[in-house]
């Protein structure tokens, strides 16, 4: 049998649908098989077993996810200019493919051994480069754009305060709003303000305290 990139294609968005919707255990290859419209048969003489079709799927997820995270950085400008694009474009992405992120941290807290060496072979083959936000920051630092700190800890910050409102989305309604009436696009736009005021709060070296 040829493997034609056609049918490949196919194969893996109807595969991607199944992981993202069901996850690596409820996913089921009948399933992926009947959305791609080909025989099971077919599916296992591609990709042998669930388990490399799943690795397979999670490698893609997260380059495509993440590789638009790293397009959003651009280091020829002063930082809190990256920063102010930064928050609101990956928190459309996000809003734009929520399950994206609730798939990857639910794999990722599963820790499983499939997830281990995906994420090993990123980062061997440096397929992203996760250290382009650190030098950036540091970067800033030697300018005196923002006050010395951990590039570690503020890449966690911003991250997780962008990632928190969509992973946590049921539990903020239920505690925060509490059957009050909801903008919820409108409370987005102002997250995103609001992060970036949060965050240049404690950033910004004091003289400039004003800075936009």
């Amino acid at each position: 049998m040829e493997k034609t990139k056609e049918t490949e294609e196919i194969i893996l968005n109807a595969a991607m649908e199944e992981f993202i919707g069901k996850g690596r255990h409820g996913a089921k290859m009948q399933n992926i098989a009947d959305r791609a419209g080909v025989n099971k048969a077919l599916l296992h003489y591609y990709y042998r077993s669930k388990e490399k079709l799943y690795a397979k799927i999670f490698r893609l997820v997260y380059k495509r996810f993440f590789s638009e995270f790293i397009k959003l950085i651009d280091d020829d400008k002063p930082f809190l200019e990256i920063l102010r694009s930064f928050i609101p474009t990956y928190m459309n992405l996000l809003n734009k493919n929520p399950k994206i992120p609730l798939f990857i941290m639910k794999e990722l807290s599963e820790g499983g051994e499939t997830v281990r060496n995906v994420l090993k072979r990123i980062v061997e083959e440096k397929e992203l480069d996760q250290k382009q936000f650190d030098s950036i920051i540091r970067k800033a630092i030697k300018n005196g754009e923002i006050v010395p700190l951990d590039p570690r800890q503020l890449i966690a910050t911003i991250i997780g305060s962008c990632l928190f409102f969509f992973i946590a989305e049921p539990i903020f309604r239920a505690i925060i709003v509490r059957g009050e009436e909801f903008d919820r696009e409108q409370f987005i736009k102002e997250r995103q303000q609001a992060i970036y005021e949060t965050i240049t709060m404690g950033i910004i070296p004091r003289g400039d305290a004003n800075a936009n």
